[in-house]
């Protein structure tokens, strides 16, 4: 989170462009594939949690195309999510990390990330009004658990096989 990127290639993506768009890791795949016109190599019969931001850093979109972020802990589920300028955090660890239990606090502490980079005022204690932000947070979790239904993670150890084909739904 928060980590500054250079990228940098003469005559295809424009120079001097300084942004605050969100881009995450698992985004490269589906991007590099767009910017060298492979898209239709990147996998479809599994998600692909990677958004495709070519066009943005071809300087043909002005957004990423990204506006949220889950951040999963070392035992799978899930400690915080990052939508727009906000971050909700569900769970953490006090430092280090992999010595330490996770804990969950009573209530998600939120923050805003423009004017706290450091996370250092969770919102809920100045202002009760955000609440609106468990929304938006509960849509995205509602979303990642219908997709697990369909696509289930694979185990540790275990070869992916491929997803069985679910039956048509009658209309």
């Amino acid at each position: 989170m928060r980590v500054p990127a250079i990228i940098r290639w003469p005559g295809k993506v424009p120079a001097g462009v300084v942004t605050n768009e969100m881009l995450a890791a698992v985004d490269w795949l589906p991007t590099l594939a767009g910017i060298v016109g492979a898209s239709e190599s990147v996998p479809k019969d599994r998600p692909i949690d990677g958004v495709d931001a070519s066009a943005f850093m071809l300087g043909k979109s002005s957004t990423t195309g990204r506006d949220s972020y889950m951040f999963f802990g070392i035992d799978g589920e899930l400690l915080s999510i990052k939508w727009k300028i906000y971050k909700a955090i569900f769970r953490y660890t006090e430092t280090p990390a992999l010595e330490k239990p996770y804990i969950a606090p009573q209530f998600p502490t939120f923050y805003d990330l423009t004017s706290d980079p450091h996370e250092d005022n969770n919102l809920f204690n100045s202002d009760m009004t955000c609440g609106w932000m468990l929304a938006p947070c509960f849509k995205l979790i509602g979303k990642y658990q219908r997709s697990l239904k369909e696509y289930p993670n694979i185990r540790v150890g275990e070869d992916f096989k491929g997803y069985e084909k679910a039956p048509p739904r009658s209309a």
